[in-house]
Formats: structure tokens, C-alpha cells, sequence
């Protein structure tokens, strides 16, 4: 994670979470391989604010490890109060499945901010997919059936990283949640039967 990126959450924090409230809060991505002072851990670390690491192996400041990128079927529905990525989306080939998973783990009213890259080098983690404007960021919240409260691109010396603030609007029928995530669990089992 770079220090633009840092910044723009702390902004993301400041405007939209209050410190009183109790909130568990996801972060995906956050596998922290040289364990850089520009951890989302460090952000999170209020009293009420219960703050979860999420990622697809084992490490430092990782608390949740799930099986497949695009399919958390390790997370229940509707889980978190905030869901936050600073450092996965343009290395996730099909990030679109992504962000529809945030919504399905995300409370009623809670809050997603990702940031992503709009430009900068090649940086592979094992993949880097893409860069992403702020249109795009506005098109990814749509797409997942979030409220879009803010997306913009901030001007950093490499990175003009884009933002995208999301809310997630109300429930699911519960029959619905329920048939989602059992053909999330069948295609999983699918995937495992064919290797």
C-alpha cells in the first residue's frame, strides 16, 4: 500500500465513521507482506471498532482467510458494518464478482470504500489487471446495487488513485441471500469435483 492510498482512507474514515459507534469492519486485500507503515489496521484502531484483515492466504494482518477470491462463502450475509480495499482490485482478474460480494456482506446502511490505481507501474501480486477511473469506481457501486456517495480520482505523484464510497441500501429477501450463497457454495464444489 502506498501513502496516497493511506490518505485517502483516513478522508474516507473522517467523513463517514463515527468513533462512538460500534462497527466491525472488513478489509480485503490486507496481507501485509513487508509490513508497511501504511497499514489500514492502524486506521481502524479505535475502541468500539472491531477490525478484521481479510485475504486468500495466511499472514500478517490477515484474520479471515477465504478459499476463493470471488466467492466468500467463509463470510456470512450481511456481516459487517464497513468494508474497505485499498490494495486488491486492480490485481483481481474478475473484480466485478468482487464487489458484489461486499454488498452481500455488508449491513443494511453500511459503508464501502475502495481505492484503486488510475495509473502507475505494473505491479503484479500475482496478477495486475487494471487501472480504474473514477466512471469506473462509479460503475462498479452501481453494479453491486449500492447507494454511490462519492467517487473522484485524487492527484498523487503516481498513483491518482480513484475512490469509490458506497451504501448499502436494505435487505435482500432472506430466500434470496439464501439461494445466492448455496449457488456460490455448488460452483465451488463444482470447481473442486473437476480438479
Amino acid at each position: 500500500m502506498h501513502q496516497s492510498s493511506f490518505l485517502a482512507m483516513e478522508k474516507f474514515i473522517s467523513q463517514y465513521l463515527d468513533k462512538n459507534s460500534i462497527l466491525n469492519i472488513l478489509d480485503i486485500g490486507s496481507f501485509d507482506s513487508n509490513q508497511k507503515p501504511f497499514n489500514y489496521g492502524l486506521l481502524f484502531n479505535e475502541e468500539n471498532w472491531n477490525y478484521f484483515g481479510m485475504d486468500i492466504r495466511e499472514g500478517p494482518n490477515v484474520d479471515v482467510v477465504v478459499s476463493d477470491i470471488y466467492n466468500w462463502i467463509e463470510i456470512t450475509d450481511e456481516s459487517y458494518d464497513v468494508v474497505v480495499s485499498g490494495q486488491a482490485f486492480e490485481h483481481m482478474e474478475f473484480f466485478w464478482k468482487s464487489i458484489v460480494e461486499i454488498e452481500r456482506i455488508l449491513k443494511p446502511g453500511g459503508f464501502c470504500c475502495i481505492i484503486a490505481p488510475s495509473t502507475g507501474p505494473v505491479h503484479r501480486n500475482p496478477y495486475d489487471c487494471y487501472r480504474f477511473t473514477a466512471e469506473g469506481m462509479n460503475a462498479m457501486g452501481k453494479y453491486a446495487g449500492m447507494e454511490v456517495l462519492e467517487y473522484y480520482t485524487q492527484v498523487s505523484p503516481i498513483w491518482n488513485d480513484s475512490v469509490l464510497i458506497c451504501k448499502k441500501l436494505g435487505s435482500k429477501n432472506n430466500l434470496d441471500l439464501r439461494l445466492d450463497y448455496l449457488e456460490k457454495k455448488i460452483d465451488i464444489l463444482l470447481k473442486e469435483v473437476k480438479r
